[in-house]
Formats: C-alpha cells, sequence, structure tokens
C-alpha cells in the first residue's frame, strides 16, 4: 500500500489529520483488499468527522489503483449539497472530476473518465436510475476499480417488504444492491453511527434474486478528535457532573401549543406572561443572553463570523407545525422589542432570570461571569438587530439556506432554526448552544432519536456553559438510554470483544427471550445489559406494616434456609429458582412510582436469561438508606456500598449473575422517608462474561 502518494500525502502534511485517523484510514484500504462484495463498516459518532476520514479514505485510495468514487447520501437536497460542497473544497486544484450525478454531463469525453472521479448520489431512485445510465453508457464496468462510500449507510439503504405472502428488497436498497453488483472492481464501505439494523442481517439472503451482503464483515472505528462532545458528555452524568446544567424540563403541553393553533388553550400576544408557554420563552431568553455572553467574550465585535450562534426547534415534522412555532417565536421577539421601548424593567427580569440559570454551569465550567448592566445594554441591541428566525423545510430553501462548506448559514449573531426531518441526521449546524427537542413518534427506535442530536460535534468549553437542551422528562430519558447502548457498542468493539455488536433481545408474551430486531424495540422500557452491570428498582414505596411484615418474614426464613454461615452480612450461591421466589417475594412488598423502574417481570426474566441454573446472594441486613439523596432530592439509586456489596457481587458474578439482598430498616420519620417496616432492596449485577445486549420488555408487533 503506497502512504506517499500524491492524494494523502497532501492530507497527511496539511490537513490535520491525526495519528488515529489515519490508522482508521489505512486499516480502511488494507481491509478493502481482502473484501468482494462484504461490506466494510466505518463506525464513527454522530458529527464526530465521519465525513473527513472518509474523505483520506477516499484520497488514499485514489493513490493505490481506485479511479472511482460513489457517495451515497441521504436523499436530501441539504445533505446531497452539502457532501458536494465538502468533496470539490478538499479536492480543489488536484485533478478530480467532482459530480453531482444529476447534474453531470451526459458526454464525457476519454480524456475526463480517464481522472480520478468523485459522484454524489442520493439515495432517490431518480439518482439511482441516473447513475445505472452512467454506469451503462461508459466502459466502467471493468476498467475502472471503484468504491462506494454508503453514507448514513442504515438509512434507506436497507430494508425489506412483503409482496404477496413473499418478502422482497424495497426500490432504494435493491437499486443500491444492482450497482454494487454491476461494477466487477467494486468495494463498499458502510459509514454510520447507529449501525443496528446492519449489524442484525442475515449473512445470507434468499429471495429468488441475488442479494450482496449488508452485514458488514469487519469493522473499523472512526476516532473523535479533540474537544469532541456527544452523547455521554450530554447523558452521562457519573462521566460528566456538568451534564445536569445541560437539561431544562419542558411540559409536554407546551409542545402541544406549539403544535395546535387553539385560542381557548394559549393566546398568541400574552407570550411573554402565559405560563404553559413558559419552557419555550425561557429557552429563547436564554439563547438570546447565552449567545450575547458569548459574544461579549469574544470582544463584543458582531461582525465577526466566528460571532454567530444558534438555536434550534425541532418538534414536529409537519410544515402547518413549523409555521405556528415561527409565528410564536416572531411575535415573542416583537414583544421583546415592544418592552425595549415601554418596559426595560420586565425585559432586565427576564435577562437577570436568564443569567442567573446560566451562571450556574459558568461558574462550574470555570468561567467569570458578565457585567450585568453591560450584559443588558448588549441584550437590548441584540433583540433589536441580531436576531434571524428562519423555517427549514423546503428542499428548496435550504438548498438556498446553505454557506460555501454545505451547512446552514448563520446570517446574524443570532440564529433561530425552526424546522423538522430536514434539521436531523448529517446537516450541519455551528455553534449550537440551544435545541428544543419534542420529536415524539409513536414508536421510538434505537437509531432514529440519537440521529436527531444535533448538539454533538466540536464545542469549545466556554460555549458548552450557556448550552441547553429542552425536552421533556420522558424524552431525556430516552436519550439516557439510547446513548447506553450507543457507547456500549463502541466499547465492545475498542475492547475486541464482540465483532457482531449489541445483541437485540426481547421477552415475548410468554415470558421467555429471543433475538429480535432493533426496528423492532420500543425505546420505553428498555435496558442495556453489559458487563458487571447494576440492576434495580427505583422510585418505589413499600407497602404498609400490615401488608409486608409476613412476606419480609417469609423471605427471611428461605434466606436464612439457604445462608450456610447464618450470619447476616454473608455471600453464597443458591439455584436460580430460590433467586427468582425470593425476588418475586420482595416485589410483593412495594409499589412501584417509576415508569423506568425495573419491575417485577423485567428482575425476573434477566435473571433466567443471564443465569446458567445458579445466581450468587450478596446479603446485607440493618441498613438505613434515605429514600432520597441528601441535599439534591433525587431518588436515591445506591442502596448498595460499592465496596462492601460491589466488590464481592462483581468477584462472584463471572458466569452467573449476583444478586445483592439489602435489607433496609425503613424508617419512617422525615429524614428517611419510608413507612416504618424493613423491607428488602434487590440489586442485581449483571456476569463479566455477558455480551453487551438490549432487552427490551416492550416491543413493536
Amino acid at each position: 500500500m503506497d502512504l506517499n502518494g500524491k492524494f494523502y500525502k497532501k492530507r497527511v502534511d496539511s490537513k490535520g489529520y491525526t495519528i488515529d485517523q489515519r490508522k482508521c484510514i489505512e486499516e480502511s484500504i488494507k481491509v478493502l483488499e481482502g473484501l468482494t462484495k462484504e461490506p466494510l463498516m466505518m463506525l464513527g459518532k454522530i458529527q464526530s468527522g465521519k465525513t473527513k476520514t472518509f474523505i483520506g479514505t477516499i484520497a488514499l485510495g485514489f493513490d493505490n489503483e481506485y479511479d472511482l468514487a460513489v457517495v451515497l447520501t441521504k436523499g436530501t437536497n441539504a445533505l446531497s449539497q452539502q457532501t458536494l460542497s465538502r468533496m470539490k473544497n478538499e479536492f480543489k486544484g488536484e485533478n478530480v472530476k467532482i459530480y453531482d450525478i444529476m447534474s453531470m454531463q451526459k458526454n464525457l469525453t476519454i480524456f475526463e473518465l480517464k481522472q480520478k472521479m468523485i459522484i454524489i448520489v442520493k439515495k432517490e431512485k431518480n439518482n439511482l436510475a441516473r447513475f445505472k445510465e452512467f454506469i451503462e453508457s461508459y466502459p466502467l464496468k471493468s476498467n475502472k476499480k471503484c468504491m462506494i462510500i454508503d453514507d448514513e449507510a442504515d438509512f434507506a439503504s436497507v430494508g425489506f417488504e412483503k409482496k404477496n405472502e413473499a418478502f422482497d428488497i424495497r426500490k432504494i436498497a435493491a437499486d443500491i444492491n444492482e450497482i454494487r453488483g454491476t461494477l466487477d472492481e467494486c468495494r463498499f464501505i458502510q459509514v454510520t453511527a447507529t449501525p443496528y439494523s446492519l449489524y442484525l442481517q442475515p449473512e445470507t439472503f434468499e429471495l429468488g434474486t441475488e442479494i450482496y451482503p449488508i452485514k458488514p464483515a469487519h469493522t473499523v472505528l472512526v476516532p473523535s478528535g479533540e474537544g469532541y462532545i456527544g452523547g455521554d458528555y450530554y447523558f452521562n452524568h457519573e462521566q460528566n457532573p456538568l451534564a445536569q446544567y445541560l437539561f431544562e424540563e419542558v411540559d409536554q403541553k407546551e409542545f402541544d401549543i406549539l403544535k395546535n393553533s387553539d385560542r381557548r388553550v394559549f393566546k398568541e400576544e400574552e407570550v411573554l406572561t402565559h405560563k404553559k408557554i413558559s419552557g419555550i420563552r425561557k429557552a429563547v431568553m436564554n439563547f438570546i443572553v447565552g449567545g450575547t455572553i458569548r459574544l461579549l467574550q469574544n470582544g463584543g465585535n458582531e461582525f465577526d463570523e466566528n460571532n454567530r450562534y444558534s438555536l434550534i426547534i425541532h418538534t414536529e415534522i409537519a410544515k402547518s407545525c413549523h409555521t405556528r412555532q415561527e409565528d410564536i417565536i416572531s411575535i415573542l421577539v416583537e414583544k421583546l422589542k415592544e418592552l425595549i421601548e415601554n418596559d426595560k424593567v420586565t425585559l432586565d427580569k427576564f435577562i437577570l432570570e436568564s443569567l442567573e440559570d446560566l451562571n450556574e454551569s459558568i461558574s462550574a465550567y470555570g468561567f467569570n461571569s458578565i457585567d450585568e448592566e453591560t450584559l443588558k445594554q448588549e441584550v437590548y441591541i441584540a433583540i433589536s438587530e441580531r436576531i434571524n428566525i428562519s423555517v427549514v423545510n423546503s428542499e428548496n430553501e435550504v438548498k438556498d439556506m446553505l454557506d460555501e462548506r454545505g451547512q446552514l448559514e448563520l446570517r446574524t449573531p443570532l440564529n433561530i432554526f425552526v424546522g423538522g426531518q430536514i434539521l436531523d441526521r448529517g446537516i450541519t449546524i455551528s455553534n449550537l448552544i440551544g435545541f428544543v427537542y419534542g420529536r415524539r413518534p409513536q414508536k421510538m427506535q434505537q437509531d432514529t432519536v440519537l440521529q436527531h442530536a444535533r448538539m454533538f460535534g466540536y464545542r469549545k468549553p466556554e460555549d458548552l456553559a450557556v448550552t441547553r437542551l429542552y425536552t421533556t422528562k420522558h424524552l431525556y430519558n430516552q436519550m439516557v438510554k439510547i446513548n447506553e447502548f450507543d457507547s456500549a457498542l463502541r466499547k465492545d468493539f475498542e475492547e475486541q470483544k464482540n465483532k457482531e455488536g449489541v445483541i437485540f433481545i426481547r421477552r415475548d408474551v410468554k415470558g421467555s427471550i429471543k433475538p429480535c430486531s432493533p426496528n423492532k424495540i420500543m425505546v420505553s422500557k428498555t435496558h442495556i445489559i453489559k458487563e458487571h452491570r447494576r440492576m434495580l428498582p427505583i422510585g418505589f414505596t413499600p407497602k404498609c406494616k400490615s401488608k409486608i411484615n409476613p412476606i419480609v418474614n417469609k423471605i427471611d426464613k428461605i434466606i436464612m434456609k439457604e445462608n450456610p454461615s447464618h450470619k447476616k452480612q454473608s455471600e453464597f450461591t443458591v439455584n436460580i429458582d430460590v433467586a427468582c421466589e425470593v425476588v418475586d417475594l420482595i416485589y410483593n412488598t412495594i409499589d412501584l412510582d417509576d415508569n423506568y423502574s425495573v419491575d417485577r417481570e423485567t428482575m425476573l426474566s434477566l435473571i433466567n436469561y443471564l443465569s446458567t441454573g445458579k445466581v450468587h446472594l450478596i446479603v446485607r441486613e440493618g441498613r438505613d438508606t434515605k429514600k432520597y439523596t441528601p441535599g439534591a432530592g433525587r431518588l436515591m439509586n445506591s442502596p448498595d456500598n460499592g465496596t462492601q456489596d460491589g466488590i464481592p457481587a462483581k468477584r462472584m458474578a463471572i458466569h452467573n449473575p449476583s444478586l445483592i439482598l439489602i435489607k433496609q430498616n425503613g424508617k419512617s420519620d422525615e429524614e428517611y422517608g419510608w413507612s416504618g417496616a424493613p423491607f428488602w432492596w434487590p440489586v442485581l449485577v449483571t456476569p463479566k462474561n455477558v455480551k453487551s445486549t438490549v432487552y427490551a420488555a416492550d416491543y413493536m408487533k
């Protein structure tokens, strides 16, 4: 493999490719040579630089006998234009012909065909048909070595439908399959951040026509560079304590107001005062104040293009809803302008409320606050002159809204974008410091919600200090779970534990656990199973003394009978049926308050799934755990002690799970908050040797 060719060496020398990125690129080209029709997966994170890495792969390929690169993009003008602009900028002056398939000439000369070529093709029937015509029109079948790069490969590139009691491949996927089979010297690369549906494809298909492999034969990890901010930053509070400042809860009823024009519920002229729109009002004010703080921190030059910030409002896909949202935001801004002239006292109150909110995170990040009077004067100017509100939902409009890099253009220091699906997967929006997210499909899938997270990417700490995510608690909890799945998958590949990726399983109506496709899984009541993961009920109320005392006594007798040492602090192993009986009895003593808690059915089915017939019990008695964490007022989620309980539980949980059983005294005073009767609290610890698995209690039928 030639690593010193003119295309690749230029990028190594001048384009800022890191050592890890170069390793990924070089491994990709090396692996491709050992493949024929099997796909290579380039697995990256959302907004992490996957495009830069596959551009480097194209460059190295051009130095190693590849002549043609075909980039399949999501079927939108915005993303296609973004990719085309990026390619033209990257290969400027390098004797590479770059085309959009729908606008390329039909009479290419032999001279032109001899040059290296990149063709951008949307995953859309007319684009794919035009590319098939192009292949047939020129001698490309066997004399051009080609790589097809399927960007966002889990989108539109795979799918089957039932026709006349038989399954057939869907049109777009069928066209891509046909193209792969037409070019003799063709290698296929899948690029995505959400690969679940691809990993779960069968090795071969029997559909009456030749279907080339969709399941990746090899995976290379696209590295994230320094400064990348992804799901762990937003949703993993243990890893990133600063995440507590990022989430701002919005009531679902507010999103309903943004959807429907019902003046009985909300009158637009009351946008500054109505309680039912308080979350959206806060989002806009925090954005204005936060963007102004960043402008001042950077020296105050409003014409510097680096001092331009964005807020996304992404709650519905219907265009009528976008018009409604634009009207509300526009009226809000107009009302703020009126306050500058008529009631600065009220406006100052709004400004200082936002400053107080943002100062918590600004201080936590270690930055200095802005002088209040200076901030007020700049916010007055911002409201009067610096806010642009744009609706992003028409293909033609979006194309005109892109800058020379193919990204949404930030025309003013403060840019508010209202839109639907066009704002999700693939589109890049710079300096995003506010994201109002309310998309709520009936069936939320693992690999769709994560792609809506446009706030991922390379972010400055100063921007993060004023960044906020506004959504419902329900949606936020789902995003937390989805991020766990994503992190577990990547960790397995990094540690070389699981070349097949995460396994998806569900419990059927009979209680047994079976593999399933990720697109059958609902996010609600799902759990990620990985090595030494703790799983326990959180947010419950023990029943009254008279009801639970007899049950607790029965549990005590079972444990005493099985416990060889008869000590209150002990570890021993029991048969699975004993563990299940104890867990079943424990759930008879509590009422679950939290919909996201591990319920009885989940706990029992997981024990059965994880155990080979034995369960290790770690028994602890006489504990006084409080229902709520001191100070924060959050539900306690750690009745177990990491040293006293966690270490022996993990030591024993190798091939079978451990079950930590903690008997609480259940004090009823204000400090502890229980019912006054002792109760058992179970904590399931998964085995070390378990493969990363997504378990679904609820699934799509």
